[in-house]
């Protein structure tokens, strides 16, 4: 896709938080029905049941409309998420935060469509809801932060101005401290600045703000990742992402990549049943500590098991697919020695897989 549209502030960490990651059948909940909730902690399959209920009562409930539009923009339908979108902005004009999901799921429409496949006139359309969220709340956070991406990666034909993106980003400052660090450092990572400038200013929002989730999630993510390594700042920043809210899946999958990394044993146990009580509808962290076992050659058996329980269970969005689960199962499985079983994990995984070409490389090796 032409950088040109890459307007959307990019996540510093991997998807199954992804990102944007994301239980109620737990006690982090005051209630079933607590839908907003859901939305914050990107329980999606939850928040899906609590809004179609709502809508079967209300086909106009403006909250319920927004809801589903950010569960359809979670799964990647970017056409039923600008439509409930627009059904919420039309039920409840004057809210901010509708327009700022539908500016979202517009942008996210655009991305996907492109330059060439009509993605100027959905920009367009963004940057008119994004104003529109901002006339009504000037101080909504997290739509400066759309407007401040928007501003930032958007052709000049559609709005775009890196001098606007900072003026924006001295307004999140404005607001609030440790938000502005953390916009910074999304800034800093649109313009492909070395890690250590965004490491920097995540720490300071860290520093600023210790419950703020996403800036903990998006410094441990790069302690964790391959260019840094450094595991056991990364276990003790994933546990205060826990702390800070254990009702979200991000921190427990940072950790349980930490604990592998390290080859802690017990401790990697106990963190993936926790994580299984606290979080009991998303396996992300059972496939991240699989992963790293996988590319680390460790405790083969032991990420054998892990992916075969998470083959099990419907991924939330976000999270690795059942067919990528399948496909890294039977890597592992290939070197154990195991390529008759390695050969059926592959073909189990092509349905979805079929055109990435790491993969094709893969089933042709083991399966073809």
């Amino acid at each position: 896709m032409p950088s040109s549209l890459r307007f959307r502030s990019a996540a510093l960490s991997f998807a199954l938080v992804v990102t944007l990651g994301f239980t109620i059948l737990t006690s982090s909940f005051a209630s079933a029905a607590d839908g907003k909730t859901l939305l914050d902690q990107g329980h999606f399959r939850q928040l899906r049941a609590v809004a179609q209920d709502r809508l079967n009562r209300n086909p106009h409930d403006a909250e319920a409309l927004s809801w589903m539009s950010a569960v359809y923009d979670a799964y990647g339908d970017f056409d039923r998420a600008v439509e409930f979108g627009r059904r919420a902005t039309e039920a409840a004009p004057n809210s901010s935060d509708y327009h700022c999901q539908l500016a979202d799921t517009l942008g996210d429409r655009a991305l996907k469509l492109g330059v060439l496949g009509g993605g100027i006139p959905l920009a367009r359309q963004m940057r008119h809801e994004a104003d529109t969220s901002l006339q009504l709340d000037p101080r909504n956070i997290r739509c400066l932060k759309e407007s401040m991406g928007l501003y930032e990666q958007s052709p000049a034909i559609v709005g775009g101005s890196k001098a606007k993106a900072r003026e924006t980003l001295q307004q999140i400052y404005q607001i609030n401290q440790a938000e502005g660090a953390l916009a910074e450092a999304a800034l800093l990572q649109m313009q492909k600045r070395p890690l250590p400038e965004i490491e920097s200013h995540l720490r300071r929002a860290v520093q600023l703000n210790p419950k703020l989730y996403r800036a903990i999630i998006d410094l441990t993510s790069i302690l964790d990742s391959d260019g840094y390594r450094h595991y056991a700042e990364a276990e003790h920043f994933a546990r205060q992402a826990i702390t800070a809210d254990s009702g979200r899946i991000g921190g427990y999958t940072y950790l349980a990549s930490a604990l592998a990394h390290q080859q802690h044993w017990s401790d990697l146990d106990a963190a993936l049943a926790e994580a299984q009580r606290r979080v009991p509808d998303n396996a992300a962290p059972l496939y991240a500590a699989a992963l790293v076992l996988l590319e680390t050659n460790a405790d083969l058996p032991r990420a054998e098991r892990y992916l075969r329980q998470y083959v099990t269970r419907e991924p939330e969005a976000g999270a690795p697919s059942q067919s990528t689960a399948h496909w890294k199962l039977g890597l592992v499985l290939e070197k154990e020695g195991r390529r008759a079983d390695a050969a059926n994990e592959l073909r189990a995984a092509a349905a979805q897989n079929g055109n990435d070409p790491a993969f094709k490389k893969d089933f042709k090796r083991i399966a073809g």
